[in-house]
């Protein structure tokens, strides 16, 4: 049976659907750790806009689109953006993950954490968010543990920090932690939103005597082109870390990858800034985990897999850790590795066949 695609139109607070449209030119995307997009078209040339409820039902920041594919939801956000050409008669709307939300919510009251999991404080900022008026746009929270204990967290009401920079500031603490939200149908049929927090990441780990790990093979396999960039200019070995107070009362803390320098690398410097922070243990795992995933040139493989061949698309999902075999010019003499899948960029085609991206880092792990 051929895939469908339909797209359900809803109230960000009532999550009630309140209409469903015919959308083309469809592009959507998932992101770890952040929030994946989605454009689509409507032309209402000869179309009933009114009985389609069109104009109530995109309506930026007050609607939600979820994308359905034959009976599943894969993937669902707030439209911001809306933007219609009279002389083509198309309507375009352009949304994000459910995680923008809270990149315009802001932190306005003093909140203090001692000796608390990172996860459970996690839990707490979006439970803070969605406690006020007119703030809870339904997202399920669970209550899920790290054995990673913040001796002290505080976010000061005065710095106006949004809640995502928060839980994204958390997360990249060297022992920290993966998060997404994830759309699905409950029992009824209702779209449902569920915070997803995976210590020390989500998605299944590699395992080259596993039968079910995703592989990708080039040539004569299930990879029609790909992508491959090493990107030096993000490359860090040495990390100086800015946390709560000034001048020279100011906490700093460094953190490095001496492997590389040892080895033959020069010396590759950043800073960053958490004003926020005031535990020097959590300032010195920020600095030390960002340099440490960084200090060798990132690299990012884009594959294009067709969704219908195994493995077939929603079998595997962000996080999942990947085998990838590819023998061409690039690679002479076969690369067999190991990358984890940190991104989805998905073309229903319409007006062609279905067209998946992938996007994979590597990892050691």
């Amino acid at each position: 049976m051929a895939t469908q695609y339909r797209y359900l139109l809803a109230d960000v607070l009532t999550n009630q659907i309140i209409a469903e449209l015919s959308l083309t030119n469809v592009n959507f995307t998932q992101q770890l750790n952040a929030a994946g997009t989605f454009t689509g078209d409507l032309l209402l040339s000869g179309v009933n806009s009114a009985g389609l409820n069109v104009l109530n039902s995109t309506i930026p920041g007050r609607c939600a689109v979820y994308v359905d594919r034959s009976g599943v939801l894969v993937w669902g956000g707030i439209i911001w953006q809306r933007d219609y050409d009279s002389a083509a008669q198309n309507l375009k709307i352009t949304a994000r993950e459910f995680e923008s939300y809270f990149e315009r919510r802001r932190i306005t009251s003093t909140l203090s954490y001692t000796n608390q999991d990172q996860l459970t404080i996690a839990e707490s900022l979006i439970q803070t968010a969605q406690a006020v008026p007119y703030g809870n746009i339904g997202i399920i929270i669970p209550s899920t543990t790290s054995g990673v204990v913040i001796g002290s967290q505080v976010y000061y009401s005065y710095e106006f920090k949004t809640y995502f920079n928060a839980l994204s500031d958390l997360a990249k603490n060297n022992n920290g932690f993966d998060f997404n939200i994830k759309v699905a149908y409950d029992g009824d049929g209702n779209p449902t939103k569920t915070l997803q927090l995976g210590y020390p990441r989500l998605g299944n780990t590699y395992s080259a005597t596993s039968a079910t790990v995703p592989t990708f093979i080039l040539p004569a396999g299930n990879i029609v082109q790909y992508k491959y960039t090493e990107d030096g200019t993000k490359a860090v070995n040495t990390v100086y870390a800015t946390g709560a107070g000034s001048n020279e009362a100011k906490l700093i803390a460094t953190g490095t990858d001496a492997t590389k320098t040892a080895s033959g690398w020069p010396l590759l410097e950043d800073s960053t800034n958490y004003s926020n922070i005031t535990d020097s243990t959590l300032l010195t795992g920020l600095a030390n985990g960002q340099a440490l995933a960084a200090s060798y040139p990132p690299q990012t493989l884009q594959i294009v897999a067709p969704p219908f061949v195994d493995p077939v698309f929603g079998t595997y999902n962000l996080g999942d850790q990947a085998r990838v075999v590819i023998t061409d010019p690039f690679y002479p003499n076969e690369f067999d590795g190991n990358f984890r899948i940190i991104g989805l960029n998905v073309s229903p085609g319409e007006k062609g066949p279905e067209r998946v991206t992938l996007t994979l880092t590597s990892t050691t792990n």
